[in-house]
């Protein structure tokens, strides 16, 4: 994203992901594993591979090929297809998807998954537990690091001069709990000086967009995702940095979103069964708290203590700021294929 790639690199560009709904997505998988066909078996047909489970279809071209690669997993497919209810644990899909996976954690010369509990729901065969690594994404603290608010250029597109922001920026999808940020935006209506942002595309926008339009919530803005070049400064404009983990994907996924608050030394308010490592690293690195969806007081109390406690809101920021370290890009060279 924001670091050059070196010039010999050539880079192909296809379909764009497309995340404002279900139909979109399973559109762009589909259109986007055709397309790499070209790539993966004529054009580049003998060179070694480097799979990603992102677009999640790439594991059956992983499959077809008798050539070298790696595999990185970022998020465990089928699992996440069962849990968020789109394919049944019973289906044909389902199976044959699995033996696939299995088969291609056998060929691949190197497996990578970016963390234990993660490494622990792929149901690794014996023999396949050696080759893989666990490495943590990385964050960089170069292009996300702290912006004074009066030189933040979103706070003054959006006017959010003298407000303390609460801000959620990712997938707006169905499985996401970003109903309870609007019930968060209600029971904090009377702090004034409070805004909370929710930023993003997904199946549960329109939702989002026609419950506020009916509260008229004015503590509550709902917009685009933003331009990459200020992303830097929509995350520095958060005081408080909001991610969430739906309950059924507790060990598939660690949100991106969770490193890139660190290194803008943000405090975060997760919302994710204490079990994930979600809850496990905000708690672990003591850089904000985790609650589970339905606790709405106990994140708006959470909020306003750090709003009104300015030591403690300090003390979580450096803590935040100093567990970014641990997640530099130097972990990008672990995943490669040598």
């Amino acid at each position: 994203r924001e670091t050059p790639l070196d010039e010999k690199v050539k880079v192909h560009r296809l379909i764009e992901y497309k995340r404002s709904s279900s139909l979109k997505r399973l559109f762009t998988w589909l259109l986007f594993w055709f397309q790499s066909w070209y790539y993966i078996f004529l054009k580049y047909r003998k060179s070694k591979l480097y799979f990603v489970s992102n677009p999640p279809l790439n594991t059956f071209s992983a499959n077809w090929t008798k050539r070298e690669f790696a595999f990185l997993i970022y998020d465990i497919y089928p699992d996440a297809l069962v849990k968020n209810g789109i394919i049944s644990e019973k289906s044909w899909l389902f199976k044959r998807w699995m033996k696939v996976n299995q088969k291609v954690y056998k060929k691949g010369r190197r497996l990578f998954t970016l963390s234990q509990g993660m490494k622990k729901a792929m149901n690794l065969a014996e023999a396949d537990k050696d080759k893989m690594e666990v490495v943590p994404v990385w964050t960089n603290n170069v292009f996300f690091k702290a912006i004074e608010k009066k030189d933040n250029a979103f706070i003054k597109q959006e006017q959010l001069e003298n407000k303390f922001i609460i801000s959620y920026s990712g997938n707006l999808g169905k499985t996401h709990p970003v109903d309870k940020l609007m019930d968060l935006a209600e029971h904090l209506v009377d702090q004034k000086d409070i805004c909370e942002l929710i930023i993003g595309e997904g199946d549960r926008k329109k939702q989002l967009l026609e419950r506020q339009a009916h509260l008229k919530l004015p503590n509550l803005k709902i917009l685009d995702f933003q331009p990459t070049a200020l992303f830097p400064h929509v995350l520095a404009a958060a005081d408080i940095g909001v991610v969430t983990l739906e309950a059924n994907a507790a060990d598939l996924s660690v949100p991106s979103k969770t490193y890139n608050l660190m290194s803008a030394g943000k405090p975060i308010l997760s919302i994710a069964k204490d079990s994930s490592e979600l809850a496990q690293i905000v708690s672990n690195n003591a850089i904000g708290n985790n609650f589970d969806e339905g606790d709405i007081e106990g994140m708006r109390n959470f909020i306003l203590s750090l709003k009104n406690d300015k030591k403690r809101y300090e003390e979580i920021c450096q803590n935040a700021l100093n567990t970014s370290l641990k997640y530099s890009p130097e972990n990008a060279k672990r995943m490669i294929l040598k």
